[in-house]
C-alpha cells in the first residue's frame, strides 16, 4: 500500500470530513445514515487492500478487487448529492461473457488465450461509479497537479472489452510489451493545447502514433509533420465530438512525480473510457481468473507450460494497487477544488 495516498484517503473514514467535503461541494449537509456508509465502505477498502499487500499471489487480485470495489461504492455514495445505498445497484457492473468456453480445452491453450476473455457493462457498481465520476480522465500535462479533465460520454449497457484491450492500453507495461511481440496501443505525449479557436495540438514523441493517426483520422484528426515529435491536430468542434482516449503511466512518473501523459487507440466500440473506469475493469478481470478460474491463475505463476504472460499480469497487479487508489483521491481533490473555484467565480 502507497502510504501517502492512503493518509490522505483517510478522510472517507472521518465522520466530519466527510460531511465538509459534501457540504463544500453540494451545499447540502448529509444524515448520519449516509455518512456512516462512506465511512464503512472506505474503511473494508484500506483493511481489502492491506490485507491485499500482506497476501499470497494465489488470492491477491481477488482481495484488491474487493478494495477497488469497497473504495468505489465510497466514492459513489461521496458523489451522490441525495441517494444512499439502497440507490446503488447490486452487482459490480461488469460481467463475463463465456470464459468457460474461451478457456476450455488444456491449461496452456487456456492461458493462450488470456488476452481473448470477454466482459460486459451492466448495471451495478462500474456503471454506478463512472455515472458520478461522469467517467472524467484527469489530465496531467505539465504538472504532479490535474491540469485539464475530459468527462468522455457514459458507455452503453451491453459494451463488451476483451482483456487485451485493456493491457495493451496500459503504458505502465511498456517494459513487458516492449519484451513481448505484442504492439501497444498508446503513444507517450510530449506537450498538448487546446483551445477553442485553435483546436487541440499534441505532441507525440514515439512512432506508433502513425498508426494510432489511421484510426483517429476517420474523426477529424491528422498528422502534420513526418518525422519525431509528431503533430496530432484537430480543430475543436472535432475534438469536442470525439476527444482523444488518453490514459498515463502512474508507476513509471516523470522525476516521480508527473504521471506521463498518453493517447491510446480508441476501443474497438467507439466508447472512451476514464482511467478509474480501465483500472477498475483490469481488476475485475484478474479478480475474476484469480477466484473462478483458480487452476489457470496458479499455473500462470508456476512455472508451468504457457506461463509467457506471467510478468505482464504480475505488473498490472501493482499497477492496481497502487494506483487505483490515487486515481479516486486525485478525482475527488480536484472535484473539490472546481466546486470552490465555481463558488468563487458566481459570488464574484
Amino acid at each position: 500500500m502507497q502510504s501517502s495516498t492512503w493518509q490522505k484517503l483517510l478522510f472517507l473514514e472521518s465522520h466530519d470530513s466527510v460531511i465538509a467535503w459534501h457540504q463544500q461541494v453540494f451545499s447540502r449537509t448529509l444524515n448520519a445514515r449516509r455518512v456512516k456508509e462512506i465511512t464503512s465502505a472506505a474503511r473494508q477498502a484500506r483493511e481489502f487492500f492491506r490485507n491485499s499487500s500482506e497476501s499470497n499471489i494465489s488470492v491477491k487480485p481477488l482481495l484488491t478487487f474487493y478494495g477497488v470495489a469497497s473504495l468505489s461504492r465510497s466514492a459513489a455514495l461521496l458523489l451522490n448529492p441525495q441517494g444512499g445505498e439502497s440507490g446503488l445497484t447490486p452487482g459490480h457492473g461488469l460481467t463475463t461473457v463465456e470464459w468457460s468456453k474461451t478457456l476450455s480445452g488444456n491449461i496452456s491453450q487456456g492461458l493462450a488465450a488470456l488476452g481473448n476473455l470477454r466482459v460486459k457493462i451492466c448495471k451495478g457498481l462500474f456503471f454506478d461509479i463512472i455515472n458520478q465520476t461522469e467517467n472524467t480522465i484527469c489530465l496531467h500535462i505539465n504538472s504532479s497537479a490535474v491540469d485539464w479533465q475530459i468527462p468522455y460520454e457514459i458507455p452503453k449497457l451491453g459494451d463488451e472489452l476483451c482483456f487485451d484491450d485493456l493491457m495493451l492500453r496500459l503504458p505502465d507495461l511498456k517494459s513487458e510489451h516492449l519484451r513481448s511481440s505484442q504492439t501497444a496501443l498508446y503513444s507517450s505525449v510530449q506537450e498538448l493545447t487546446y483551445s477553442p479557436d485553435s483546436g487541440l495540438t499534441a505532441q507525440i514523441t514515439s512512432d506508433n502514433v502513425l498508426a494510432l493517426s489511421d484510426i483517429y483520422r476517420a474523426d477529424g484528426y491528422q498528422i502534420t509533420n513526418d518525422a519525431p515529435p509528431y503533430n496530432l491536430t484537430c480543430d475543436a468542434q472535432s475534438f469536442q465530438k470525439k476527444p482523444l482516449q488518453f490514459s498515463h503511466s502512474y508507476i513509471n512518473k516523470i522525476f516521480s512525480s508527473i504521471p506521463e501523459l498518453h493517447i491510446t487507440a480508441p476501443f474497438k466500440s467507439g466508447s472512451r473510457y476514464s482511467q478509474i473506469a480501465t483500472a477498475y475493469m483490469t481488476s475485475y478481470f484478474l479478480g475474476m481468473l484469480c477466484r473462478y478460474y483458480p487452476t489457470h491463475w496458479t499455473s500462470l505463476f508456476s512455472g508451468e507450460k504457457g506461463d509467457g504472460r506471467w510478468p505482464e499480469i504480475y505488473l498490472t497487479q501493482k499497477y492496481i494497487d497502487l494506483c487505483y487508489p490515487e486515481l479516486l483521491l486525485e478525482f475527488l481533490d480536484n472535484h473539490l477544488a472546481n466546486s470552490k473555484k465555481n463558488k468563487v467565480t458566481h459570488t464574484d
